[in-house]
């Protein structure tokens, strides 16, 4: 028989029992079954959401370690039926916070993506079948066919196509100010945009500088 650690499994408990406490909030949402794309913010006038990128798990790359749980604790948690981490909250904490989390993820499995891909992907995650017993070997949960795979023992949910999977990707991350960011499109990372005008305006100083001198070494001839 495999021996049991008792203080790792009551420590868990203790973990999943405080989590469960803390998302559930005022009118008595339960944030551990509730999809995060029903809860987002939008604006009264136009009704699009206030921000442009919101934070999704590929749960099936995921390894279950917690840390985006455990750091970020107003955004992800860890659902029971995988032990997978999941968003309950966009952006439920800090910008800084939400980044920490996702740099800490040993296999760079939560992505940013827009909110109709946000939607898509936990309305497509509804009833999904994850093999746990391949949770590092995640491609052996592929089968053929569409993206749910039922009426067999053995059929498990295909992984979701996610925009962040198609191409090469640094953490997902558009602070770090990729020019061909995946989440904003070429050109127009926000962070890019800064640094682009950064480097107009002290061009533009050079510039200057260059054409005052030239014109101070003219006036001494």
């Amino acid at each position: 028989e495999i021996a049991v650690d008792e203080t790792l499994e009551t420590a868990d408990e203790v973990m999943v029992q405080f989590q469960q406490d803390a998302y559930l909030e005022e009118d008595d949402i339960d944030y551990t079954t509730v999809e995060s794309h029903t809860q987002v913010e939008l604006d009264p006038d136009t009704g699009e959401p206030i921000r442009t990128q919101m934070v999704y798990v590929d749960e099936h790359a995921c390894i279950g370690c917690t840390n985006c749980a455990m750091i970020a604790q107003s955004t992800f948690f860890m659902e029971d039926d995988y032990g997978r981490a999941r968003v309950f909250n966009q952006w439920g904490d800090d910008d800084e916070t939400i980044q920490i989390a996702i740099e800490t993820c040993p296999v760079d499995c939560i992505h940013y993506v827009p909110f109709g891909e946000l939607k898509r992907l936990e309305e497509g995650r509804r009833g999904q079948t994850i093999n746990f017993k391949a949770r590092l070997v995640n491609q052996g949960e592929y089968t053929s066919g569409g993206s749910h795979m039922t009426g067999a023992a053995n059929a498990f949910s295909a992984p979701q196509q996610i925009s962040g999977n198609m191409g090469s990707r640094c953490n997902n991350c558009p602070s770090r100010g990729c020019q061909n960011c995946p989440m904003y499109g070429v050109g127009k990372n926000p962070e890019f945009e800064k640094r682009e005008q950064e480097r107009k305006a002290k061009a533009e100083r050079r510039r200057l500088e260059k054409e005052r001198a030239s014109q101070n070494k003219s006036a001494d001839l």
